[in-house]
């Protein structure tokens, strides 16, 4: 009846990991304590090639003394939108024992402002934070030429 018992776990049922790309010196990181910081570490890791004509969602992962523990691509859409799951936010979030994260997302067109979608995303997944102990210190909407900070224009 129990068909389990002849199953090696090594064998049969893949394991699920998370792993850094490199190895994070923590005190070799930098550390981001505002929106100007932020734009600048973001547009460093950035794709500068698709940053124009596509969107994309990232999260920054931070520690408790707000120092980058690293950073993931969430998703990847077309001209005028992408998809985000907050499940896929928070799972990176977790297990990368972040305590606090960053969000942000390029417009393509330029047009810095946020959109009504924007802020409803932002709102679910700050929510969400707060249920998971991990904070949302800002959401930053970025271009080539700028970008606008959820926290300064008081949308957080």
């Amino acid at each position: 009846m129990n068909k389990l018992k002849n199953i090696t776990l090594s064998d049969s049922v893949p394991y699920c990991s998370i792993s850094y790309s490199k190895d994070p010196v923590i005190e070799n990181m930098p550390t981001i304590s505002s929106s100007e910081e932020a734009y600048e570490f973001l547009m460093g890791v950035w794709d500068h090639g698709s940053i124009s004509y596509k969107e994309e969602f990232a999260v920054v992962l931070l520690d408790n003394a707000k120092k980058v523990l690293g950073w993931a691509k969430i998703s990847s859409g077309g001209a005028t939108a992408t998809i985000v799951d907050p499940a896929m936010v928070y799972q990176v979030a977790l297990l990368s024992h972040a305590h606090s994260i960053l969000l942000a997302h390029n417009h393509p067109s330029g047009i810095l402002r946020a959109s009504t979608a924007d802020i409803h995303l932002t709102k679910r997944l700050k929510k969400a934070g707060r249920l998971l102990g991990i904070q949302v210190v800002d959401h930053l909407i970025i271009s080539t030429s700028g970008y606008t900070s959820f926290m300064d224009k008081g949308l957080l």
